[in-house]
């Protein structure tokens, strides 16, 4: 991704470029669940970075879950071959959700430089992972402003996923046009 700052802001739910030092948040408190969440555009001293986060604060923070050793697999047990789900850090507290870190270029475009998910390393995972970065922090951000907290699995699954993945087939527009089809060509009979 090479975008200019003022479509980079836009992408990301900013309405204004953000001047070195300055912050822009966004804040909800889901009581029911006792948990925050904060979200974040943050532009670094003489606009040299630009980062997004976002965070869960929890009042009553889970317990951590003891590592397992990875011993299905070598048994024949129920989850072998099964990706295992991300592990959710809670430290303090404190859950970063998403970070993700953008630098200006020498013609005056912004890249991103890294993305991270619940821990999980984006950075080319797929094309155009930056982009999908942009519009995973702004579904964030766009939950938080109707006053729900944030699905991140569900964000994750519908933002920051690779659509080759889902049906195969080759990219762009060879093989995605519906071919025009004579219906007595079908039956052998040529008119």
């Amino acid at each position: 991704m090479r975008i200019a700052l003022d479509k980079l802001m836009e992408r990301l739910g900013v309405d204004r470029v953000l001047s070195p030092y300055e912050t822009q948040p966004w804040f909800l408190y889901e009581e029911n669940q006792g948990i925050t969440c904060s979200a974040e555009v943050r532009m670094g001293p003489g606009a040299a970075d630009l980062e997004t986060e976002i965070q869960f604060l929890y009042d009553n923070p889970p317990e951590e879950e003891p590592e397992e050793e990875d011993s299905g697999a070598q048994d024949g047990g129920e989850d072998e071959g099964m990706p295992k789900p991300p592990k959710i850090r809670i430290i303090n507290g404190r859950e970063q959700v998403m970070i993700m870190r953008v630098l200006p270029s020498v013609d005056g475009t912004w890249s991103s430089i890294s993305l991270f998910v619940r821990g999980e390393d984006f950075k080319n995972k797929f094309h155009e992972w930056d982009l999908k970065g942009c519009d995973f922090f702004r579904s964030a951000i766009e939950a938080i402003q109707m006053g729900e907290l944030p699905n991140i699995e569900q964000l994750i699954e519908s933002q920051l996923s690779d659509p080759d993945d889902w049906g195969g087939g080759r990219r762009g527009r060879v093989g995605r046009k519906s071919p025009k089809v004579k219906p007595g060509a079908l039956m052998g009979m040529k008119k």
